[in-house]
């Protein structure tokens, strides 16, 4: 991230949810605030499936490879 955002928000959240942040942090290592940022980002950039008809498939192919880094995969 890195950017100064200059705004404080506090608040409350089940500590599941806190240790779920933190281990998404950690796996892309960066803050916790960093990863909470991000992931607010990005809830607001996801397009309607209504528009998808008319983009071009290596442009979803370079949108699904973006929102799948920092998954991993667990072999059962």
């Amino acid at each position: 991230m890195g950017r100064n955002l200059g705004v404080e928000y506090k608040m409350r959240m089940s500590q599941e949810l806190k240790d779920k942040i933190a281990e998404s942090a950690k796996e892309l290592n960066r803050s916790m605030n960093a990863d909470i940022v991000a992931r607010l980002e990005e809830s607001f950039e996801q397009k309607s499936f209504e528009s998808l008809e008319n983009v071009p498939t290596e442009d979803l192919m370079k949108e699904l490879a973006k929102r799948l880094d920092g998954f991993s995969v667990v072999a059962k």
